[in-house]
């Protein structure tokens, strides 16, 4: 692995140039192809300072850097999970997200195509209300009509983040990296803690963008740290906070995720 200098994050974006939401067309990305990176949070900085000059920074109200709350949707027979840990190819899944920047929260279905896309539906949630409501008749009726799994419903399970997102109109891409991730459920919570899941969204799939050059220079770790992985936050948070729940495909991600965080925990 390279030798690189530990960074200060905001620092290192106030350097690249803003983006505003309305500025976004052509890398919004309702319909794409994802490739997900686990990396520790402390390689962040330095990989954002090596493919600066590519990307501009999504800046909202000022913010470079935004919370995150997801609040996820499942059935009784656990379908989104169990698809997931199989490693079906086509999949979907749903959730509240509510955006720390504008306080405005979407219900959203995603869904993994058997091609490898995925699609994204979403409607906007009213702010008269809590960000996690139940849902309406609305919403209920846009569930039925675009999440196949009989029975979804919100459940307890919530995860929060920080998330900075670059992003290149010229190549069509997005790139977010969440760091201080936890879930919660009930009276349990778990934290992936010193590490960070940066995804890169694309058009099709453009393995010479600058973003994979510089993860190239952070070789030298076992998977999955730095290297393409199936990895989704809300199978992670589902296996850490039900330990007793089969981890299928995912198991030597979660080895390794579990190993990390325990390598991170404070001595």
């Amino acid at each position: 692995m390279a030798n690189f200098t530990f960074l200060n994050l905001p620092e290192t974006l106030s350097k690249l140039n803003p983006i505003g939401l309305e500025a976004m067309e052509g890398a919004e990305l309702m319909n794409r192809l994802d490739q997900k990176f686990l990396v520790l949070s402390d390689w962040v900085p330095e990989l954002v300072k090596q493919c600066s000059e590519h990307y501009s920074i999504l800046e909202v109200n000022g913010e470079r850097i935004t919370q995150y709350e997801n609040q996820f949707i499942e059935t009784p027979a656990r379908d989104s999970f169990e698809n997931h840990v199989r490693g079906r190819k086509n999949r979907f899944k749903a959730r509240i997200r509510r955006y720390g920047s504008n306080g405005i929260a979407f219900l959203e279905v995603k869904h993994k195509t058997v091609h490898g896309r995925t699609l994204k539906d979403r409607i906007l949630r009213s702010k008269e209300q809590p960000w996690n409501a139940p849902l309406n008749a609305e919403e209920r009726s846009f569930l039925n009509a675009n999440y196949p799994y009989e029975q979804g419903e919100l459940t307890s399970m919530q995860c929060s983040f920080k998330r900075c997102t670059l992003v290149s109109t010229e190549r069509q891409e997005r790139v977010t990296i969440d760091s201080n991730i936890h879930f919660h459920a009930d009276e349990t919570s778990k934290s992936l803690q010193g590490l960070a899941i940066l995804e890169v969204k694309q058009t099709r799939i453009d393995r010479l963008s600058p973003i994979h050059a510089a993860l190239k220079s952070f070789n030298g770790h076992p998977p999955p740290l730095g290297r393409s992985t199936s990895l989704s936050k809300y199978v992670i948070g589902m296996l850490l906070l039900n330990p007793e729940l089969p981890t299928r495909t995912y198991r030597s991600v979660l080895r390794s995720i579990r190993f990390l965080i325990d390598y991170n925990a404070p001595r």
